[in-house]
């Protein structure tokens, strides 16, 4: 019997509860969005988060912020927290824009969580590697799981920071033109590349 397909689309503000649900699953409390942040955020761009579903269930999702570069560091440093960024978010078309990970996370209960992280990361490459222009994307990592994404996709460490839970969160980065490159080789190679 085939397992039901996932499909990937954009937030809407009923997905809050859902995705809520899942940080508290799976992130420390300091770490879990206010409901307010994450509807705000959904209302001022839908395509800032990106929803893995099958048959209407949130399997997983990963969320992307348009920022000026001197608020990019900023979160990457620990120097500014994510929900008061809200102020500095950019339209993705702007020129000169930073991409952060907001989050990524997935239904590690489900034996198909690997093909979901995949299917995300399908779905950042072609909405925003190839489908948006930035300088940079960078993210924090709280979690083992998001650690490795980041590091099979090549981000380059850039310093760490100690979380609001006391625990060492570690930065990363990685320019546009670098994600590209590495684009084109896989496909060039006619291979899928495991990041999961």
């Amino acid at each position: 019997m085939d397992e039901p397909a996932c499909t990937i689309g954009c937030a809407a503000v009923q997905d809050i509860p859902a995705m809520i649900s899942f940080e508290k699953r799976y992130f420390d409390t300091c770490w879990q969005s206010r409901p307010n942040t994450l509807k705000s955020l959904i209302e001022k761009n839908p395509m800032m988060f990106r929803l893995c579903k099958v048959d209407n269930n949130l399997k997983g999702y990963y969320g992307i912020l348009p920022l000026p570069h001197d608020i990019w560091q900023k979160i990457l440093k620990g120097q500014i927290l994510e929900e008061d960024v809200m102020p500095y978010i950019l339209p993705f078309e702007a020129p000169d824009v930073y991409l952060y990970v907001y989050s990524v996370i997935v239904d590690l209960s489900d034996n198909r969580h690997k093909s979901y992280t995949r299917e995300l990361i399908s779905d950042f490459t072609r909405n925003f590697i190839l489908g948006h222009k930035f300088k940079a994307v960078g993210a924090f990592t709280v979690s083992e799981g998001g650690r490795r994404i980041v590091e099979r996709s090549n981000f380059v460490y850039k310093g760490g920071f100690r979380g609001n839970n006391g625990l060492a969160v570690r930065s990363y980065a990685i320019k546009r033109e670098n994600l590209v490159q590495q684009v084109l080789r896989i496909r060039g190679q006619g291979t899928k590349k495991r990041i999961a």
